[in-house]
């Protein structure tokens, strides 16, 4: 993912969330675990997967959110992006505030 589209994702965050988006998301697994902890607090249901877990130098995740039968799922090398891009799906289309 390029650094403009985690920006956007950021943005995208900021607006679904406001302030109560917790800093450096994107960027910090803490702080989109953090995120994730928000989202739960909301009725979703999160996994977070390794799906390189026998590999040394392959790195690749899936976030999912999960609320009642919809399933958001994203996919990244970094832990936190795909947790972010999983998050944001969830967040636009249940309108949460």
């Amino acid at each position: 993912m390029s650094e403009s589209a985690i920006e956007r994702l950021e943005k995208q965050l900021k607006q679904l969330l406001g302030e109560s988006v917790p800093d450096q998301a994107v960027y910090n697994i803490n702080a989109a675990m953090e995120l994730a902890g928000i989202l739960e607090t909301q009725g979703f249901t999160f996994q977070l997967k390794d799906m390189c877990p026998k590999s040394l130098t392959e790195t690749h995740w899936r976030a999912t959110f999960l609320k009642e039968d919809a399933v958001f799922s994203a996919e990244a090398p970094r832990s936190s992006v795909a947790v972010c891009m999983a998050a944001a799906d969830a967040l636009s289309t249940h309108n949460i505030t």
